[in-house]
C-alpha cells in the first residue's frame, strides 16, 4: 500500500510544478518564468525517451520487428493526416494527445497490478523504477494536455491516471499474479497498441509550438532536458525490463561504445579548433592544386595514416570545408581517416592475416579516391569562412589563436556535430545484438558481401575495433569478400557522417556517397571472393569484453560535459534541430 501511494504522489508533482510555473502557453497572459522553460524542456526530453526505452531496445533485441513499424505508423499518421486537413494541425494534435493519454492510462493499470503483485522479498529497486518514472509521466501527461487543451483537462488526465493505477492495484491484489503475467502484461496485441499509441504521443511532444528565442529560455528548456535524462537513467538503474534485451544492456553497450569513442573524439574536437585557428590558407590552396583526381589523392594521403576514427572525423572534416578546402580533397580524406591508421594496419596483420591486411589497404585507398573524385569532385567549393582583420604588424598572439581554437572546437564543432553523433553512437548500440547474431555467417557467399555492406552503415567502429569483430565473423565461415565490404563501409560510413554530408552538401550528395560507398564495397568483396577464394584467416577462439580505461572514462565524463553544455546553450529545439535540417525534415 506504501508503494502505491507513492506512485500516485508521483503523478501529483505535475500540477504542483506546473501551478508554480504560470502560463503554459503563450497564448496565455503574464510573463513566462523560467520554470515554465524548465518543464518544457522535461517533457520534450522525458517522453520520446520513456518512449523508446519501453519498446526499443527489446524489439530489435528479440526481432520484434511488428512492434517498431506500429510505433513508427503512430509517430507517421498524425503527419500524413496533418498535411491532408486544411484546419491544420491543432485538431490532429489533439486527438492523438487522447491516443496516447489511453496508453498510458493502459500502463498506469499495468504499474498498480505490478506494484500489487510483487514477490516476497523482491528489491526495493523494482517499484522504485515504477515510481521515479511515473515522476516524468505525471510532469508530460498535466502539461501536454493544460498546453493542447486547458488546465482542467490537465487535472482530470492525472485522475484518470491515479483511477487507472488504484484499478490495477485491486485487481492485481485479487487476481493471481501468474495469470496476470501470461495474459495481461506479455500480451502482444496490448503492446502493438501501446507501441501506436505511444508513436502518436511522441508526435504530438516533437511538434509543440512555441521556440523560443530567448537565451533565458534556451537554458531553462536545456536543464530541464538534462533533469529528464538524469530520471530516465535512474529509472533503468533502478531496474526497468532489466531482461537480456532490455533498456539496462542497450545503455551498458552505448556506455562501452561511447567510451572507446571519447578519447578520439576530445582529440579531434582539438584538432578542430586548431585547424580552424592555425591551417594557412596556403595549404587549403595546396589541396586544391591539380584536377579532382588530384585533390582526392591529396586527400586521401593525408587521410590514411591519420589517427582519427569515423566518430572524429566528422568534426575534422566539418572544419576543413569550412575553410574552404576542394571538397573532392576533403571527402577523400574523410573516408581515408577512419578507414586505416598505424593501429588498424599493425591489428590487422595477427587477427586478418598479410593477405587480408593488403587488400584493406588497398580497397580503403581506393574508395577515398573514388568517392572523393566521384562525389566531391562535382561539389562546389564553399567560400571560406573570413580570418579575423587585424592591422599590420598586429596578428593575434599564439596564445590568443590558442584560446580562440579552444572555443571553437569545444563550442561551434560540438554544436553542429554531437547530435549526429549522440545518434550514430545510439543505433550503434541497438544494432549491436544483430550484428553478433550467429545466422549472418550462414548466408551465401554473394548475398552476405551485400548484406555486410549495408550493415556497416549503422555500425559505428572505427578501423581498430572493427577489424577483430571482422576477425570474429571470418572465423565462424564468412567470406573473405564479406568482411572486406564491412572494413569498406563500417569505419567510414554511419549515421554522422552521412548526416553531416547532408547538412553541408544537401541529401543529394549524401544518397551519392552513401550509393558509390556501398556499390564499391560490394563490387570489391565479390571480385576478392571470385580472385582469391578463400583466404587463410588466423584462429579467433573467442573476443574478449574489454572493460573502458581510466583515460576513456575520464574522455566521457569530459564529452558527456560538453554535449551537455551545448544542450543547455543552445536549447534542445535547438540542438536537435541539427537532425532536422541535415535530414531535411520540415517542421
Amino acid at each position: 500500500m506504501l508503494y502505491l501511494i507513492a506512485a500516485l504522489a508521483a503523478l501529483a508533482v505535475g500540477p504542483l510544478m506546473g501551478a508554480r510555473a504560470g502560463p503554459v502557453r503563450e497564448a496565455e497572459d503574464g510573463p513566462r518564468s523560467a520554470l515554465a522553460s524548465v518543464l518544457e524542456g522535461l517533457v520534450m526530453a522525458a517522453v520520446p525517451g520513456l518512449i523508446f526505452l519501453e519498446f526499443v531496445p527489446s524489439a530489435v533485441g528479440e526481432g520484434e520487428w511488428g512492434v517498431l513499424l506500429v510505433l513508427l505508423a503512430g509517430f507517421a499518421l498524425p503527419v500524413l493526416a496533418e498535411r491532408s486537413s486544411r484546419r491544420g494541425g491543432k485538431p490532429v494534435h489533439r486527438w492523438a494527445l487522447i491516443a496516447g493519454l489511453s496508453g498510458f492510462l493502459v500502463h498506469a493499470a499495468l504499474d498498480g497490478a505490478a506494484l500489487a503483485t510483487l514477490p516476497a522479498g523482491s528489491p526495493a529497486s523494482l517499484p522504485l523504477a515504477v515510481i521515479l518514472h511515473r515522476l516524468p509521466v505525471g510532469v508530460a501527461v498535466w502539461w501536454l494536455a493544460a498546453r493542447e487543451i486547458n488546465r482542467p483537462a490537465g487535472v482530470v488526465a492525472l485522475a484518470a491516471l491515479m483511477l487507472a493505477t488504484v484499478a490495477g492495484y485491486l485487481i492485481g491484489a485479487a487476481a493471481d499474479g501468474a495469470l496476470l503475467d501470461t495474459a495481461i502484461l506479455d500480451s502482444g496485441p496490448l503492446r502493438l497498441y501501446q507501441a501506436a499509441v505511444g508513436g502518436s504521443l511522441v508526435h504530438v511532444v516533437i511538434h509543440q509550438n512555441g521556440a523560443r528565442a530567448t537565451g533565458r529560455d534556451r537554458r531553462g528548456e536545456g536543464w530541464g532536458a538534462i533533469l529528464a535524462l538524469a530520471l530516465l537513467l535512474a529509472v533503468v538503474v533502478a531496474g526497468m525490463d532489466a531482461g537480456p534485451h532490455g533498456p539496462a544492456n542497450f545503455l551498458s553497450r552505448l556506455h562501452v561504445l561511447s567510451a572507446e569513442s571519447a578519447p578520439a573524439l576530445l582529440a579531434a574536437y582539438l584538432c578542430a579548433g586548431l585547424l580552424s585557428a592555425f591551417l594557412p590558407q596556403r595549404s587549403v590552396r595546396w589541396m586544391a592544386r591539380g584536377s579532382s583526381v588530384s585533390q582526392a589523392g591529396r586527400g586521401m594521403l593525408i587521410g590514411l595514416p591519420f589517427p582519427v576514427c569515423s566518430c572524429g572525423v566528422v568534426p575534422l572534416y566539418r572544419s576543413l570545408v569550412r575553410r574552404g578546402a576542394p571538397p573532392a580533397a576533403a571527402m577523400a580524406f574523410l573516408v581515408a581517416t577512419p578507414e586505416l591508421g598505424i593501429d588498424a594496419i599493425l591489428l590487422s596483420i595477427p587477427l586478418l592475416g598479410p593477405q587480408v591486411t593488403v587488400l584493406r589497404l588497398a580497397t580503403a585507398a581506393l574508395a577515398a579516391l573514388l568517392v572523393g573524385w566521384w562525389v566531391g569532385g562535382r561539389l562546389k567549393t564553399a567560400d571560406p569562412e573570413p580570418e579575423p582583420a587585424t592591422a599590420a604588424g598586429d596578428r593575434p598572439g599564439t596564445l590568443t589563436r590558442l584560446g580562440a581554437a579552444l572555443r571553437t572546437g569545444t563550442g561551434e564543432v560540438v554544436d553542429h556535430t554531437a547530435p549526429w553523433i549522440i545518434l550514430g553512437l545510439g543505433v550503434a548500440a541497438l544494432v549491436t545484438p544483430v550484428l553478433e547474431s550467429g545466422w549472418l555467417a550462414g548466408l551465401p557467399p554473394v548475398a552476405d558481401v551485400f548484406l555486410f555492406a549495408l550493415l556497416g552503415f549503422p555500425t559505428y567502429v572505427c578501423a581498430a575495433s572493427a577489424t577483430p569483430l571482422v576477425a570474429a565473423f571470418l572465423a565462424t565461415g564468412l567470406s573473405p569478400g564479406a568482411g572486406i565490404a564491412f572494413l569498406i563501409t563500417g569505419p567510414a560510413t554511419n549515421i554522422s557522417t552521412l548526416g553531416l554530408v547532408s547538412s553541408l552538401h544537401g541529401r543529394r550528395a549524401a544518397i551519392a556517397f552513401a550509393s558509390v560507398m556501398v556499390a564499391f564495397a560490394v563490387t570489391s568483396g565479390v571480385a576478392v571472393n571470385a580472385a582469391f577464394g578463400a583466404l587463410q584467416v588466423p584462429s579467433l577462439a573467442a573476443l574478449m569484453e574489454e572493460t573502458p580505461s581510466a583515460l576513456q572514462q575520464i574522455s566521457l565524463v569530459l564529452l558527456v560535459a560538453l554535449f551537455l553544455r551545448s544542450i543547455v546553450r543552445r536549447g534542445l529545439r535547438r540542438f536537435v534541430g541539427e537532425l532536422r535540417e541535415g535530414l531535411g525534415w520540415a517542421h
